[in-house]
């Protein structure tokens, strides 16, 4: 479940509104969630021409390491107590 936590308001021509709102109706949503949808897919748009402006602060890393078994993980956490 989304948690909306903030608000944006936008102002636009009755006539446009009124436009956007028959759409979505025909879609099956009503205006606000067409108007996040639109927004949603116009953003991945931009970010899959030009990247994530996240892209430069983010990476991966490549490393041999084992994987986390209980055993592991119980002996990393005796570690940090002792």
């Amino acid at each position: 479940m989304n948690v909306m936590s903030d608000i944006l308001t936008i102002r636009l021509p009755a006539s446009e509104k009124g436009a956007w709102k028959r759409v979505a109706a025909e879609v099956g949503e009503d205006l606000s969630e067409f108007a996040r949808s639109a927004v949603r897919a116009r953003v991945k748009a931009l970010q899959a021409k030009s990247g994530s402006p996240w892209d430069d602060l983010l990476g991966s890393i490549s490393v041999h390491a084992p994987a986390a078994t209980n055993r592991n993980v119980r002996k990393a956490m005796r570690r940090k107590r002792g």
